[in-house]
């Protein structure tokens, strides 16, 4: 949204996690913010959320706003790149809204996007709402829509057979009409369960050996596509072969949009190789580049941006229980997208403590890099304490946070309700002028810190959020009015 432009602010007074002051966030931004910061039951510093965002979307969906929820649905598949969190939202409207006109193209639109997105979307309602229970209607026919685009090759690849829920399950619940003869043989034959699984690059490897002869005819005949490579670059430089063909890719301006892979995986694949001492000039030049094309729909921040990027212990929690992947490194990422793309930046960085940081814009890796490690608590006050000091006068300000404030110098001072929105007042009066203030959610959790005019609330962990930090200072809205707008 662009803003929360409340008068009467002590109507919106709560507590966040931590206990300490925050405002209510609205139901729709509330159920954004989950959603793009969310991977769907995997633990968070402060607790699971994904009880929290089925009972909201639910809600929502009784309340009459089920639409919203299916565009969300929508926006989380196709921009914000989230699966799981897609799948979850989509199921709870196509069970609560069955006959509404938007849930069968909403499906379909998210079943369109990989041939295992509809058996993906099946199984999630069958782990929602029991397998017993009869299938939307709305649910069958918008998966049936997609797969009746689906080629023979795209039937065979996808049959999820190592899953309990299989692409044979998905044919004989939603009976789509074969494309044509070759697609009719493939599903019969993958109903009958003695279709062949074409064999990929990963069989390859199994059988072959993980080789410099084996990755070069890999990545000579273009079998390994782009997720594949940069998530395999280790191991692809370690076994001697050429890396060319690899980083020629991986910086291909047309293959990173086609990827949408999210910023900070070619952040992770980088520290990969610098942990393992494989690191070149060349290697390092290919995936900053790819970061940076990887942001190239964002538009120039003109003027003077200040960021506060939050280093607080609960920002060193892991995305996942299968990655090494931490909050704070999706908050350097973006900060370090933010700078690249602004006029003129200025950096610091928040804990129990803040500290100005040695951003160049010169290299969106080497000042991801500047980011130190998450640690002590979360005074995000001390963060605007030291934007005053440096008297950096800033156009705009964007906060990279959970939002869980809890710093001790912050909660010992009187300042009367103590949501963060007083020190951002007290930076509007320091430098003469009504700053915007974008506050970028990066956990979820389900409260905010900012209220009133010239406030945008966004969340997510895509360079997608960063495209309405310009858009909402020209008055095109934010993050809930592009979902609002999308069009099912």
């Amino acid at each position: 949204m662009a803003s929360l432009n409340q008068t009467a602010r002590g109507l919106n007074k709560t507590q966040n996690i931590s206990g300490h002051a925050a405002y209510v966030m609205d139901d729709k931004t509330k159920l954004a913010t989950m959603a793009l910061t969310t991977l769907f039951a995997e633990g968070k510093f402060y607790g699971d959320n994904s009880t929290a965002l089925l009972e909201l979307a639910a809600r929502l969906c009784q309340q009459g706003e089920g639409s919203y929820v299916a565009k969300l649905a929508v926006w989380a598949r196709t921009k914000g790149n989230l699966r799981t969190a897609s799948h979850v939202l989509a199921a709870v409207v196509a069970h609560e809204c069955s006959g509404e006109d938007f849930v069968r193209p909403m499906v379909r639109a998210i079943a369109s996007q990989r041939g295992d997105d509809g058996t993906e979307l099946l199984a999630t309602h069958a782990a929602l709402y029991g397998s017993t229970v009869r299938w939307p209607h709305a649910l069958q026919r918008g998966i049936r829509d997609a797969l009746e685009q689906m080629g023979a090759y795209q039937i065979a690849k996808y049959q999820s057979v190592h899953r309990e829920f299989k692409m044979r399950d998905t044919l004989r619940i939603c009976h789509p009409v074969p494309r044509d003869a070759e697609a009719a043989e493939a599903m019969d034959a993958c109903v009958a369960h003695t279709l062949a699984v074409p064999k990929g690059w990963e069989s390859e490897l199994s059988e072959r050996g993980n080789t410099a002869e084996v990755w070069n005819e890999l990545l000579a005949e273009g079998r390994l596509g782009y997720m594949a490579v940069l998530r395999n670059l280790r191991n692809i430089i370690a076994s001697g072969s050429d890396v060319t063909p690899a980083l020629d890719l991986l910086a291909d301006p047309a293959a990173v949009r086609r990827s949408r892979q999210l910023p900070f995986r070619f952040y992770s694949a980088w520290r990969e190789l610098k942990v393992a001492n494989l690191l070149s000039t060349r290697i390092t030049r290919a995936l900053d580049q790819a970061l940076v094309l990887s942001c190239e729909n964002v538009e120039p921040l003109h003027g003077r941006t200040a960021v506060l990027v939050d280093t607080s212990g609960s920002m060193g929690w892991c995305l996942s229980g299968n990655s090494k992947v931490v909050c704070r490194d999706t908050a350097a990422v973006l900060a370090a997208l933010l700078v690249h793309v602004s006029d003129d930046a200025w950096v610091c960085r928040f804990d129990t403590t803040a500290s100005p940081l040695a951003f160049t814009g010169a290299s969106v890796l080497a000042d991801i890099e500047a980011v130190p490690a998450a640690g002590g608590g979360t005074d995000m006050a001390a963060g605007f304490d030291c934007l005053m000091e440096s008297r950096f006068d800033a156009d705009r300000v964007v906060v990279l946070s959970d939002n869980e404030v809890n710093g001790h110098s912050w909660v010992s001072h009187d300042f009367g309700y103590k949501a963060i929105q007083c020190k951002l007042d007290q930076y509007r009066s320091f430098i003469g002028h009504d700053v915007w203030c974008h506050a970028i959610d990066l956990q979820g959790y389900g409260t905010q810190q900012f209220i009133g005019a010239k406030v945008n609330v966004l969340g997510g962990w895509s360079e997608q959020v960063l495209r309405f930090v310009a858009l909402a200072e020209q008055g095109f809205g934010g993050l809930v009015d592009e979902i609002e707008a999308l069009a099912l």
